[in-house]
């Protein structure tokens, strides 16, 4: 067993006396202290407590300098803590050798530098970090299993509805404040490409910039969103950047030293469900592994561009424009603007600012957040499940501060009755000539149809099709409305013949000078039965995907099977592909029982055509038992999928521990006076340890709680609850200096006791 000097860690602003207790006769109660009501049903106070404030920090000159900090939040009692990827990731802008992180000893002071963590996993795109703590800040390492830290759960954000109540907890300031909580509404959702119509939580919260990385709750205490912003940028200077140090060592603090960025006040949350694939992966050790190196060299960067912008009103599954609108009609509830990107890069800053009747609107805007669309493409943006209010709306979009395109739109009267063209999909002639294989990703050949609605058309009105490869025309014709034939609304299908080798197509139609639809579609793979096979089997008979348990020289290694015995460290995929043009973006997505591990949307790096190109699974350990799985798409369309069992083929049912459990809080008092003892120290054991078992071993507690000013604590870890016929049984234990200590068995949780449970304590002097 550990003995007392490995249980300072959890003590370490306290002198203990031990010694011969006196039986602590709790009072049990849900009632709080305080004259406020909870913000949260969960206590709040275990929500503060496992709300970090995270530090970028360099060395000068022997001293440690901030570079960058943040918010962040524990997810789990081990040391986890999930925050904005700007706030720990190094850059330019954040010179860094370490992440220091400070926690709430005292909910009414300041955090205290405690730990320091290292980078798990992290999105530059969806700016979202995994962090673990892995040592002391005096250089000592740390055992995660010896931490008991609080921690929250995430909870489900798609469940979240308009006006929804919601908690914001993180630091306000750059250090020297204490937690703080504020509370807002949800006021709308903003929508993006990378993650659909809720990829990003509007709030109408004030919420610091300092609160970036921090956590939005809902009524269930469940962490459903983090607030984001990234440091505002103008001709490349952070335009808040606060001087905190004297870097230059010259005994003054001021514009000759280093300063720390500052975001604005934060509108934007990302949902946490776009991170519970990132928390899962790091819960559980596993990491993404190794893939095929970089085989082509991809065009160089030039400067980055926004173009070719216009607005629609429906986006469908694939993430296409079903209509092209000039204006809409009173109360439409969703409006997206979409426009070509080229030369952008994962991680830079833009921003959408929208005025409405020349008037800066927040609920439509995106204030600076980072990109995550790649290097080229087309992108969307908007405002969904919103209806719109009438007026002129103006969209002007930022790349690091500097304007690069703008558009307006008018919002108003009724629906519009004018012709229109909408819904395009692509395919080509089965042997029965029908259309078969519609969607967006079609094989090589030469013939290629477009399928699209019309309505509102009338006798010999002008129109034209052009169709576009790699942004350059194609192909165009225009034509008269043929009305004896196609009459006002129907579908229509429309030809083109070229040579169609792989790579981004689109075909754009017009109605007059205005364009009424578009829509983008890849070339890529040979064509089966009017279907695009781009990862082809080996051989036929074969199946596509080959599973290994390691790779040597791009060839499978090791175990080379379906099912793998427990205890693998590894999991190699290796599958062949035919006709992918390099540039072409592709998104490959690991699952872990039917739950997303990783998902990476890149452009294709390698050959047209090859073979064996793997990516991989690796782990801390070893990977836990369960059913992997990797799935390939691209536009939206998923194009093959494999599936492989390691161990059970199930994750262990405690492989994910709970927040949920009953909150443990009072008061700790002086006997005599009745005045609360700052400092002292309330201490709950693990169930299966009594007073007499306790030997000061880490490994035995449970939690404890540092009281404050006033004498009260909170114990930051949810004590578990047993049956009526299993009940769960804890021990405490109660030092402040001076004082007798006191100790007691015996207090039972049940799955009907009360949360929070007051025992409040009264000591008596030496």
């Amino acid at each position: 067993m550990r003995r007392t000097k490995k249980f300072l860690w959890l003590v370490g602003l306290l002198c203990l006396v031990v010694g011969t207790g006196v039986p602590l006769l709790p009072r049990l109660g849900g009632s709080r202290a305080q004259d406020e009501p909870p913000l949260v049903e969960l206590n709040e106070e275990v929500i503060k407590r496992a709300t970090v404030f995270v530090m970028q920090t360099y060395q000068n000159q022997g001293q440690p300098v901030i570079s960058c900090v943040g918010s962040g939040t524990l997810v789990s009692a081990n040391g986890l803590i999930l925050t904005n990827a700007h706030s720990a990731l190094p850059s330019d802008l954040c010179r860094a050798d370490q992440l220091v992180i400070a926690v709430t000893v005292k909910l009414d002071e300041p955090p205290i530098p405690t730990y320091t963590a290292e980078l798990v996993e992290f999105s530059r795109g969806l700016d979202l970090a995994m962090l673990r703590i892995t040592g002391y800040l005096d250089g000592r390492t740390i055992d995660p299993s010896e931490l008991q830290l609080p921690f929250v759960e995430l909870g489900d954000s798609n469940n979240l509805s308009l006006d929804a109540t919601i908690t914001i907890v993180g630091y306000p300031s750059l250090g020297s404040d204490p937690v703080a909580v504020t509370r807002g509404t949800v006021s709308g959702f903003t929508a993006e490409k990378i993650a659909g119509d809720r990829a990003w939580i509007r709030t109408n919260a004030t919420i610091p910039g300092t609160m970036s990385g921090g956590g939005a709750y809902d009524r269930d205490g469940k962490l459903i969103g983090i607030p984001t912003i990234a440091p505002a940028t103008t001709a490349g200077e952070v335009v808040d950047c606060r001087v905190i140090q004297d870097t230059n060592q010259d005994g003054l603090a001021d514009r000759s030293d280093d300063c720390v960025p500052v975001g604005g006040f934060i509108s934007a949350l990302r949902p946490s469900r776009l991170a519970r694939g990132m928390v899962r992966g790091a819960t559980l050790g596993i990491r993404q592994g190794e893939d095929l190196t970089e085989t082509v060299n991809l065009p160089s960067e030039g400067t980055p561009t926004f173009s070719n912008l216009y607005f629609s009103t429906v986006i469908n599954e694939a993430g296409v424009p079903s209509n092209v609108v000039g204006l809409v009609p009173t109360g439409t509830p969703s409006l997206y603007l979409l426009f070509d990107y080229n030369n952008m890069v994962d991680g830079m800053i833009y921003e959408l600012r929208v005025s409405v009747n020349d008037i800066y609107s927040v609920d439509y805007s995106l204030p600076p957040v980072t990109w995550s669309g790649g290097r080229r493409g087309t992108w969307y943006i908007g405002s969904s499940e919103t209806p719109l209010r009438n007026g002129l709306y103006s969209f002007r979009l930022f790349i690091e501060g500097r304007e690069v395109a703008s558009s307006v739109i008018n919002v108003g009267g009724g629906a519009n009755t004018d012709p229109s063209f909408s819904n395009i999909v692509f395919g080509l002639r089965d042997e029965d000539n029908n259309l078969a294989g519609t969607g967006y990703v079609l094989p090589d050949g030469s013939l290629v149809e477009a399928r699209f609605n019309y309505q509102y058309m009338a006798a010999d009105t002008a129109w034209t099709y052009i169709w576009y490869f790699g942004g350059q025309e194609l192909t165009r014709s225009t034509e008269t409305w043929d009305f004896e034939q196609y009459q006002s609304q129907g579908t229509r299908t429309i030809t083109a013949t070229a040579d169609f080798v792989p790579g981004q197509y689109r075909l754009q139609l017009y109605i007059g000078d205005f364009l009424s639809a578009t829509a983008d579609f890849v070339i890529a793979g040979s064509a089966v039965s009017s279907r695009a096979v781009v990862f082809p089997p080996p051989a036929e008979g074969e199946e596509i995907f080959t599973f290994a348990t390691d790779e040597a020289n791009g060839q499978p290694a090791g175990s080379i099977r379906t099912e793998f015995p427990a205890g693998i460290e590894s999991l190699y995929i290796f599958f062949n592909w035919q006709l992918i043009a390099p540039g072409t973006l592709w998104t490959r997505r690991w699952y872990v029982d039917d739950d997303v591990l990783f998902e990476v949307t890149e452009p294709w790096d390698a050959e047209s055509s090859g073979s064996n190109y793997f990516a991989s699974l690796t782990s801390l350990d070893t990977l836990p038992d369960g059913r992997y799985k990797l799935e390939i798409s691209m536009a939206n369309i998923v194009l093959a999928s494999a599936e492989a069992k390691v161990g059970l083929g199930q994750l262990p049912v405690e492989a994910f521990a709970s927040a949920e459990g009953v909150q443990m809080s009072g008061r700790i008092t002086d006997a005599e006076t009745g005045q609360g003892i700052p400092g002292a120290m309330f201490l709950v054991l693990k169930s299966e340890f009594s007073i007499e078992d306790f030997t000061w071993d880490g490994g035995q507690v449970l939690g404890y709680s540092i009281a404050d000013s006033d004498g009260r604590y909170q114990i930051p870890v949810l004590l578990p609850r047993g049956t009526e016929d299993d009940p769960l049984l804890y021990s405490v234990l109660v030092r402040a200096e001076g004082y007798l200590p006191i100790n007691a068995d015996g207090i039972t949780v049940i799955e009907d006791t009360p949360s929070p449970v007051e025992l409040n304590v009264e000591l008596s002097r030496n």
